[in-house]
């Protein structure tokens, strides 16, 4: 009998043991594994699949987008697109289309990306390869029959871009609020890489269609079935621009926002694309009166000397209310619907903090703008160098205001024409090799009431960016110009997502000329 209960006694202590023992391997086992592991066996949930978006800035629709994911021998391909229809005058139009194809592995790591922009005429292309664990190759090209502009950028560990920054917390098994994430980001507009905090910060319910029905009678689409999601407010400033994105738990995309730009929400095919088309048919015209539409050059503008200019900035009917702070540095200084832009003044630094590298990464400066730059004023320093290289960029380049107009460097400075585009960075290049350091910028002026794009350049000189125009030969540029990218065009595509929605008001000043 004591032997029985010895037996059973044992037995339970050894089950006991073992039941501990297990608990402790799969613990060791959870707890011990990699971020990326953890996304790896994650990831066997995220099945090929496509969603549509209407891009609206306020209540008008300018446009859409879409996000496709499909799987691959290595991993996974995630496309995004954005299609923009920008007035070539009051009633003609035209489609300009940027698209992203990433390609992951199975814990969506980054491995190669292409990123181009086509429409009107123009051509451009930034590829991406990462070999082993610290370079990245880039390639760069301008026009279809261009040259390609190669460098490298070293990386420290895993790098991604913004696209793919809520597919990293959802399978990471961050997307629950209060969970947070840090990455090695990609800024694709500077070529920079900077460490990034995403936290989750909310958690709603949205409804939206996932098909349509057309009516016969009206040859319109109409939602036929609808469907709910959970989806998380994650709030990160990946390009340098404050966004709101909410997504649901794979990581796909269901809303959209930034501060005073376009709006994206998830919805059927037909009735973000279909439906659309026929209303832009009905009237182009009210797409023209948006900010950054049209070119300052394009419009055949100049722009006054002005030495102060102030904002006043509201949102189109339909957007949230507006916010400036994100705007503030250099020049620019902002509160809360107001900007102040000085032509001389100097304020905090633009250049954001948290950067791996300290200063953007541009591909090489080519042998002829190396050579012509030596050439120009060659004693000169300083100011006075910055002065003649705008100078002489506005003297020996002809405007060219279509939108396949030269944009590298060294086929400006052949073909002694170009866009504004061409210009500012035929100008960075030339500082660039005088030993400046030197950027392109993108923004927008208000002329006549309408809100136009343009790019120039800045140049640092004593801790400090100054704007410099060589399309207009002035330095410093007009106070008139608003900085919204640093590192980018000031086009279309890349500013009407930013500022779509915004209203800007110049204030009346008996100090400006």
């Amino acid at each position: 009998m004591k032997l029985g209960v010895f037996n059973r006694r044992t037995a339970a202590q050894v089950m006991l043991l073992a039941w501990a023992a297990a608990l402790g391997w799969l613990a060791r086992r959870e707890l011990g594994k990699t971020e990326a592991e953890t996304i790896a066996e994650a990831t066997i949930r995220l099945n090929p699949d496509a969603f549509f978006y209407s891009v609206k800035a306020g209540d008008l629709q300018i446009g859409y987008a879409s996000i496709t994911i499909d799987t691959t021998a290595a991993g996974f391909r995630v496309s995004q697109v954005m299609a923009l229809d920008v007035p070539i005058t009051n009633d003609s139009i035209r489609r300009i289309t940027r698209r992203t194809d990433i390609a992951l592995s199975r814990s969506l790591r980054l491995l190669s990306f292409v990123r181009t922009v086509t429409g009107g005429g123009q051509f451009d292309e930034l590829r991406g390869t990462v070999e082993g664990d610290s370079l990245l190759r880039l390639a760069q090209q301008d026009d279809r029959d261009g040259t390609v502009g190669e460098w490298t950028l070293r990386v420290s560990g895993d790098v991604a871009l913004p696209e793919i920054l809520p597919y990293r917390l959802a399978f990471a098994r961050r997307l629950s609020v209060g969970q947070s994430g840090i990455t090695n980001l990609l800024d694709l507009t500077t070529g920079t890489i900077s460490r990034l905090e995403v936290a989750a910060t909310a958690e709603s319910s949205f409804v939206y269609a996932d098909s349509a029905v057309e009516t016969r009678g009206t040859r319109t689409w109409q939602p036929a079935r609808y469907d709910t999601v959970t989806a998380w407010r994650l709030t990160h400033a990946a390009s340098g621009t404050p966004e709101v994105l909410w997504v649901d738990a794979n990581g796909n995309l269901v809303e959209s926002e930034t501060p005073l730009g376009v709006r994206l929400t998830r919805s059927a095919f037909e009735l973000v694309n279909i439906n659309y088309r026929a209303e832009l048919a009905k009237d182009p015209t009210v797409r023209s009166r948006l900010p950054a539409m049209r070119s300052l050059l394009e419009a055949g503008l100049r722009l006054p000397r002005a030495d102060s200019v102030e904002y006043r900035v509201r949102t189109a009917a339909g957007a949230t209310a507006p916010q400036t702070t994100w705007l503030t540095g250099g020049r620019q200084s902002s509160d809360q619907d107001r900007i102040d832009i000085g032509r001389h003044t100097v304020g905090t630094d633009s250049v954001r903090r948290g950067f791996l590298d300290p200063a953007a990464k541009l591909r090489p400066i080519a042998p002829s703008v190396a050579a012509q730059a030596a050439t120009i004023a060659p004693e000169a320093r300083d100011r006075a160098v910055v002065a003649a290289l705008a100078e002489w960029v506005h003297r020996e380049v002809r405007p060219d205001r279509s939108l396949a107009a030269a944009k590298a460097p060294d086929r400006v400075l052949r073909d002694r024409r170009a866009g504004a585009e061409g210009m500012a960075s035929l100008f960075a290049d030339l500082a660039r090799a005088r030993g400046l350091t030197a950027r392109v910028v993108g923004g927008v002026a208000v002329v006549g009431g309408t809100t136009y794009g343009h790019t120039w350049a800045e140049v640092r000189l004593n801790d400090a960016w100054i704007a410099v125009d060589p399309t207009f030969g002035q330095f410093p540029a007009s106070a008139s110009l608003l900085r919204i990218v640093s590192g980018g065009y000031g086009r279309a595509i890349d500013l009407v997502p930013l500022v779509g929605a915004a209203v800007l008001e110049p204030i009346p000043s008996d100090a400006q000329p």
